[in-house]
């Protein structure tokens, strides 16, 4: 009787819409040969296993230089590819050294791909880390009724009621924000930004020296003066957010001078007009920008900028052509402070290419819906292809390379569209509901 063969470990196929790896450089090392993606899968799970059984002090702990141990207090890094231990400092330099790319990180056991400078979230290793966390084991099996995760104690509602107190309302940031005629569009995204926690601790931390900014008609100053009325005051009265109204109108930027007054305005707008200025007051690099109009625009999308505004919103888009006469791919990467989904023409698409059945188009058009069609499908283009030296024919794939922080979608529901125009009689008009509710209603008051 032959011993049976070792089951070989296979990758999962994920769900429509998911990723099947984490990212390009993963793919290459999972593809690379089946003992390679045994080796690698085994090793993964024994790094979880030394993260998650033992001792904190064993992954937190590296070697120097002069190969003494050392203990660090912030995360460490686990090569994928290799039994070492590096700190975030060390570990570009290992990677150099060894040309390994792929570590896991000592606390929370997720992927970190050096050539993409991210942590990257690959399906078939996602997945062990989590059953690892959620059971202890990467078995699959469901756990059983006496095997809790957490001590049942934490879990009672007697023993959290009597064991915590409701925190004051300066604790949590609760204040409405007074209308001062029409400004709706402002108050929102005020209310947005406030109780977004990467804002807040960064202005309750004194990110923005208010005392020593020399910039008139500062938004971060005022954004500062609102941070800590909201965090610090002990009232629920609704806030007066004047400075900032008033700050808006005086702002020099004449992209968005039309938000001076009291008119109503696109509340999308304000956002992008006051992340602009938050940028352009916060940003940490203080290289020579263009000058004119587009000045500050240039300087917002400058994606190695490392203010508040880029770490909290700020994602990266991948724009891969591919020539369809020889093959060759370009790619390039631009950063997005939102997404754009037009819905109506994303219906359209979906009707068009999707080759589905009416009867599953007639179902309700969800986010994952648009977000597949508007970034998971390919388009064809003309481009100046540099080896065939020639306009060629190409493929466009256009995909999100890194999602920030805080996603931002704006969804775009209708458009003035002029050519289609529709006329209307005199008598149609003064028939329409609207134009006589508009006079019932005059002649009532």
């Amino acid at each position: 009787m032959t011993p049976a063969s070792p089951k070989p470990n296979k990758t999962k196929d994920p769900n429509p819409g998911i990723p099947i790896y984490g990212c390009e450089h993963i793919q290459r090392l999972l593809t690379k040969s089946q003992d390679v993606t045994t080796n690698t899968i085994q090793h993964y799970k024994m790094l979880l296993r030394v993260i998650f059984d033992n001792t904190p002090i064993i992954p937190q702990t590296s070697k120097s230089a002069d190969r003494r141990p050392v203990t660090s207090l912030i995360p460490n890094y686990l090569c994928l590819q290799c039994p070492t231990t590096t700190t975030a400092k060390d570990r570009l330099k290992h990677g150099k050294l060894k040309a390994h790319m792929f570590y896991v990180d000592s606390r929370s056991g997720g992927l970190f791909c050096q050539m993409c400078d991210d942590f990257v979230w690959d399906p078939t290793l996602e997945e062990l880390r989590l059953r690892k966390i959620g059971t202890g084991s990467f078995s699959s099996r469901k756990r059983k009724r006496d095997e809790p995760f957490t001590d049942p104690a934490k879990d009672d509602t007697a023993y959290m009621s009597i064991n915590t107190t409701a925190a004051p309302c300066r604790a949590t940031g609760l204040r409405g924000i007074f209308n001062m005629g029409s400004t709706c569009f402002m108050s929102v995204i005020l209310q947005s930004f406030v109780h977004n926690p990467l804002l807040r601790n960064f202005y309750l931390r004194d990110g923005h020296q208010v005392g020593q900014c020399t910039q008139d008609n500062c938004l971060s100053c005022g954004m500062d003066e609102l941070f800590q009325a909201f965090y610090s005051e002990e009232t629920t009265a609704s806030y007066v957010a004047s400075k900032m109204l008033s700050d808006s109108w005086l702002c020099q930027q004449a992209a968005f001078s039309e938000l001076a007054g009291y008119d109503e305005h696109d509340a999308h707008e304000y956002f992008q007009f006051l992340a602009e200025e938050l940028h352009r007051t916060n940003r940490q690099e203080r290289h020579t920008s263009p000058t004119g109009a587009n000045a500050s625009h240039a300087s917002h999308l400058t994606s190695n900028c490392d203010c508040i505004v880029h770490q909290t919103f700020y994602g990266k888009f991948q724009s891969t052509l591919t020539c369809q006469n020889c093959g060759v791919v370009t790619t390039s990467v631009e950063p997005f402070l939102d997404l754009s989904l037009a819905i109506d023409s994303i219906a359209k698409r979906q009707g068009n290419n999707g080759g589905e059945s009416s009867h599953e188009w007639s179902q309700p058009l969800t986010l994952q819906r648009c977000l597949d069609v508007e970034y998971m499908q390919p388009e064809r283009c003309e481009y100046s292809c540099r080896s065939c030296d020639s306009p060629q024919e190409a493929r466009k794939q256009l995909s999100i390379k890194n999602l920030p922080n805080v996603l931002c979608i704006q969804f775009k529901w209708f458009k003035f569209d002029d050519h289609k125009v529709t006329m209307a009689s005199e008598s149609h008009v003064l028939g329409a509901e609207a134009f006589l509710l508009f006079y019932i209603i005059r002649s009532l008051a």
